[in-house]
């Protein structure tokens, strides 16, 4: 069942990646950023009866209707695919430039965290930290860590599995799944260190402004990656979807 009720969440997930937008032209036709032409331009389409919109160089038509929930959803000529209208917590235009922000943020900060132990090594110095802070700015890294490690997996399993190998999204690749999800489980839980380590930066005295800021900043990053994570329902245990 684990498997089944990730392979639903990875359903979403690529929902949230391929949103589609739909936007009107000049010549009072509209066009959905998802439906182009052989060319890759947008399709163009003209109203031909209220919320029903014909392909202007063929018989494909879209139609707009509200679903039993009254939220208004796009159908388009084809079967298996049916566009519904997202929230703002939805929005694949705004969480993925949060998420990209978020990811660059954590891993520039690895990144930045090993070059500086290069320079202290190098020089001799050690940072005046108390063995509480030292283990709380560890723990931080550690989270961030985490969270990279979470999506670089979710997207290698995803692509591996559609490169041909479908069954590991069958009960198959179950191990695979339950480790993946264990990772992103931590992580997020992981998110309270670093609100934690932003809390106590503002109450500490030994903090000047930068580093109060940057573990705002820190926090912030986690919560645009735990925004992401919930929209696509990634850690998503329930058979409820």
């Amino acid at each position: 069942m684990i498997g089944r009720r990730f392979e639903a969440s990875l359903f979403k997930l690529l929902a949230v990646l391929g949103e589609a937008s739909v936007s009107a032209n000049e010549d009072g036709t509209i066009a959905v950023d998802a439906l182009t032409e052989p060319n890759g331009k947008p399709k163009r389409w003209r109203e031909v009866a209220p919320l029903t919109f014909r392909d202007v160089r063929g018989q494909d038509s879209l139609i707009f209707k509200p679903d039993q929930n009254g939220r208004m959803q796009l159908i388009v000529p084809y079967p298996f695919m049916v566009f519904q209208r997202v929230g703002f917590r939805e929005n694949g235009k705004i969480l993925l430039p949060v998420l990209g922000l978020s990811l660059f943020i954590m891993l520039l900060t690895l990144v930045l965290w090993f070059v500086a132990w290069l320079v202290r090594r190098h020089y001799g110095s050690k940072l005046e930290l108390t063995t509480w802070e030292w283990r709380l700015r560890l723990a931080v890294r550690i989270v961030f860590a985490l969270n990279l490690i979470f999506i670089a997996a979710l997207l290698g399993f995803v692509t591996y599995a559609a490169a041909g190998h479908f069954e590991l999204l069958s009960d198959s690749g179950n191990i695979w799944i339950w480790l993946i999800q264990m990772i992103g489980v931590l992580g997020a839980i992981g998110t309270l260190v670093v609100f934690y380590n932003a809390v106590q930066a503002w109450m500490s005295k030994r903090y000047q402004i930068w580093g109060k800021l940057q573990a705002t900043i820190f926090a912030l990053a986690c919560l645009g990656f735990l925004w992401f994570v919930f929209a696509g329902h990634l850690l998503s245990f329930s058979s409820n979807y």
